[in-house]
């Protein structure tokens, strides 16, 4: 019974921290005169506390899918400073955006 409770407890811990990391997420911004790519590094470490996997429900599958990469590049985009940045980057075609397109062309409207 002890040790039920311990393992409760420590689920309960893991799910607090989860949540948590994923509404601290939500709050993070870039900072002024922050560069994208140091905003990019601030985003990575709290979105893997965040642990966006999923089991895939498929019969038979059961494979862990991890979705932090497009968790973080939504993250990124919400927190742009520069609001006509961000409104480039929304135009890129659904297809061409990617993480390494986003970096891109933040970067270039930077210099």
């Amino acid at each position: 019974e002890e040790q039920l409770l311990t393992e409760a407890k420590e689920i309960a811990v893991e799910q607090q921290n989860r949540l948590i990391a994923r509404l601290q997420l939500a709050e993070v911004k870039q900072e002024e005169g922050e560069a994208i790519t140091a905003f990019e590094t601030r985003l990575r470490p709290v979105a893997r506390l965040g642990k966006f996997k999923k089991t895939c429900t498929r019969p038979g599958c059961g494979e862990e899918v991890d979705y932090t990469e497009e968790v973080v590049m939504d993250n990124l985009i919400r927190g742009l400073k520069e609001e006509e940045i961000k409104t480039k980057v929304m135009a890129l075609e659904d297809t061409a955006c990617t993480m390494k397109a986003v970096l891109k062309l933040v970067q270039a409207e930077e210099l």
